[in-house]
């Protein structure tokens, strides 16, 4: 399509008196917010109508119906591409929400004369549905500030930082209108596979007294140093709400992990043991084992401080022996042993807690280069869950804010926040390109 040039010309009133830049600014700042949009609204109306004369003809002089072009856009009843003329404007027209400012288009008809049919083809031409009010970019930006803050203050900063006047239950509206239900895995290899989930409160208070589970599979799949500290780069494999482990099961039923971590949950062990073969290696985190059994010997056994904090001494010093030695068979024997220690003491529940993580809690040792991430630091592998405790305690800052939610609506927060997050689905980053915009505003003095 040829270029379009379009002379705008700006006016500046002063009323008498003294100027102050709060007074200039304000004024730059009205006009900056408006005058995209009215430019975007005249560009649209210019580009209608030239490409009216090139499909349909000059206005009062339509093409016969094999002259006529293949049309962009196709009849609303029959479908036809070819055979109409022009038949005026809509009153009101359409005005639509965008990052640019509200739009208004003008709604010049046409009608098909195969069939007889009105319509406003530039609804097509944009790629706006019947009824669409609001760009899909208002409602991602909308998305990306429910996701941090409550909708009304969601609402007010649109409104002071980007000159977007939509309500908080319109940003609602359009935050949910953009989550799935779960996420599944766009990444099937990853080195490493973290498993656990959160509470989050949501749902009646009788019948979910305790909430509703926030079940999270993230992977691993590098490490590197940035400005000095270790980073972790992390995917979403996998996300569910008030649905069971199974559910999980299915989206990570084609992923192949190189290392499987687990908090030591038994529904989320035994996840990991049914949904992968045996030859994935399942590791506990060695942080929750050496504080849940102190907190099992403190807290349910009874024991004094002083020796449930030996009790968590000796375990990390025998699992840190593990590591820097490799020695298997040492390791085992004082794990044993401190296991019968635990009993001597009368704390069961920590020699149970302990008994019950022997199988997982070596892997480290059994399975040497498991879990070494592609860009590793220094060759150290992942024996913990911190990069998803980290994950889950961000979702419960956003939902623990003193109400309960709706078990629907926290879902569509919860998976919109974490796709945004992780880049995934809508928001995956877009393939870099060396072509040109197929639309470009210049400003010409």
């Amino acid at each position: 399509m040829p270029a379009t040039h379009r002379s705008v010309r700006i006016d500046l009133d002063m009323a008498a008196g003294p100027v102050d830049l709060a007074c200039l600014e304000r004024a730059a700042l009205d006009f900056a917010r408006r005058a995209p949009g009215e430019l975007v609204a005249a560009t649209v109306q210019t580009l209608t109508a030239q490409l009216f004369d090139a499909i349909i003809g000059p206005k009062g002089f339509p093409l016969d119906d094999d002259a006529q072009p293949e049309a962009p856009w196709s009849c609303t009843g029959c479908k036809g591409r070819r055979g109409f003329r022009r038949r005026g404007q809509r009153p009101g027209g359409r005005s639509v929400l965008t990052k640019a400012g509200r739009v208004l288009l003008a709604a010049w008809q046409v009608e098909c004369r195969r069939c007889g049919r009105r319509f406003v083809p530039v609804l097509e031409l944009l790629g706006l549905s019947a009824h669409q009010r609001r760009s899909v970019g208002v409602a991602e930006m909308a998305a990306a500030l429910a996701t941090e803050v409550a909708y009304a203050k969601a609402s007010r900063l649109l409104a002071e930082l980007a000159g977007i006047d939509l309500s908080a239950r319109s940003v609602r509206h359009d935050t949910l209108s953009l989550a799935p239900k779960r996420i599944g895995p766009e990444l099937l290899e990853v080195p490493v596979l973290l498993l656990d989930g959160t509470g989050v409160r949501a749902g009646d208070a009788k019948t979910h007294k305790n909430g509703v589970e926030l079940h999270l599979a993230v992977g691993l799949v590098a490490r590197r140093r940035e400005a000095g500290r270790v980073v972790v780069e992390a995917r979403l494999l996998g996300a569910t709400l008030g649905e069971g482990w199974s559910a999980m099961a299915e989206l990570l039923e084609g992923v192949r992990p190189g290392l499987v971590i687990v908090d030591g949950e038994e529904a989320i062990t035994d996840l990991a043991v049914e949904t992968f073969d045996e030859t994935t290696p399942i590791q506990r985190c060695l942080f929750h084992l050496e504080h849940q059994t102190r907190y099992m010997a403190r807290y349910l056994d009874r024991l004094d401080a002083a020796t449930a904090d030996e009790l968590q001494a000796r375990l990390h010093e025998l699992l840190t022996d593990a590591y820097a030695t490799g020695d298997l068979n040492t390791a085992v024997a004082a794990y044993n042993t401190l296991i019968d220690t635990a009993e001597s003491l009368d704390a069961h529940h920590a020699a149970t807690h302990l008994r019950n993580a022997a199988a997982h809690a070596f892997t480290f040792a059994t399975h040497p280069t498991a879990g070494r991430l592609l860009f590793g630091d220094k060759g150290r592998p992942e024996l913990a869950t911190g990069v998803l405790e980290r994950v889950m305690r961000e979702m419960n800052r956003r939902t623990d804010i003193g109400v309960r939610w709706s078990i629907p609506g926290v879902r569509g927060m919860l998976m919109v926040k974490l796709a945004r997050k992780y880049h995934h689905g809508r928001w995956s980053p877009k393939p870099a390109t060396d072509d040109n915009p197929n639309v470009r505003f210049t400003l010409a003095a």
